[in-house]
């Protein structure tokens, strides 16, 4: 056999292994053989858009997210101290520091034992000012009661709670509350009644404590020239809360 014809029968049994591959059924699933026709893209159909309804799965719809609570205080002995000043318009400045036991009925019911052993009292200008004068009957004189200590009872609800970001890493969870509070002040002389209703924040610093402030309107029983009357007053407190 000539070189020229075994050449020309490889070639014939090529393209005849080629003709049986194409007639062979094509494989579920496989991908067809790609055309020029079938390579152009296809524009989007403009028509269709996502509504609000396609956006958000009708399952999460309704549903929301919670954080869980910074501090589970239920049923857990506290200790609730912190420094007050007020802001009245009295002859007297008024400082004192609390030392509260309290017990948490819940998490987010507290109450307490009010107790501020001391307070520190600054004479204000006024002061100064009023005994400068002189009358027809002589010198004139303002005079107060002076606070010695208080002790009382106090009632937090806590129905609010979140968290605050400080800095890019930082997170501070914390306790929004109302406070309801009476007791009773010894003076130097007499003795008065006292009720303040706050609205405050605790920042949790740890399992342990947290960080506590609070901005009061007492409706204070004083005594000034020897008149006992009830007098409205702004009152600031701020302290640390231990949680045992």
């Amino acid at each position: 056999m000539s070189k020229f014809a075994l050449f020309s029968a490889v070639l014939a049994l090529h393209f005849t292994h080629l003709a049986r591959a194409e007639d062979a059924p094509q494989p579920q699933g496989a991908p067809a053989a790609s055309s020029p026709a079938s390579s152009e893209k296809t524009p989007l159909d403009s028509t269709v858009r996502i509504g609000s309804d396609d956006e958000i799965s009708n399952v999460f719809r309704d549903m929301g997210v919670v954080q869980r609570r910074a501090m589970r205080k239920r049923n857990r002995f506290l200790v609730s101290t912190y420094a007050t000043l007020d802001f009245s318009d009295g002859p007297y400045t008024n400082y004192s520091m609390s030392v509260n036991p309290g017990y948490a009925i819940s998490d987010f019911l507290e109450v307490y034992a009010q107790f501020s052993p001391f307070y520190i009292v600054n004479a204000r200008p006024i002061v100064g000012v009023v005994n400068s004068f002189q009358s027809v009957d002589g010198p004139l004189n303002l005079t107060a009661a002076r606070p010695k200590y208080q002790f009382g009872l106090e009632v937090l609800w806590a129905p609010l709670y979140g968290k605050d970001s400080l800095g890019m890493n930082t997170i501070i969870r914390s306790d929004t509350f109302l406070k309801v509070g009476a007791s009773q002040i010894q003076y130097d002389s007499t003795t008065g009644l006292g009720f303040k209703l706050g609205l405050g924040k605790t920042f949790f610093i740890g399992k342990y404590m947290g960080l506590r402030f609070c901005i009061d309107y007492g409706y204070i029983q004083s005594v000034i020239q020897n008149e006992k009357s009830f007098r409205g007053t702004l009152l600031s407190e701020l302290g640390m809360n231990f949680y045992l």
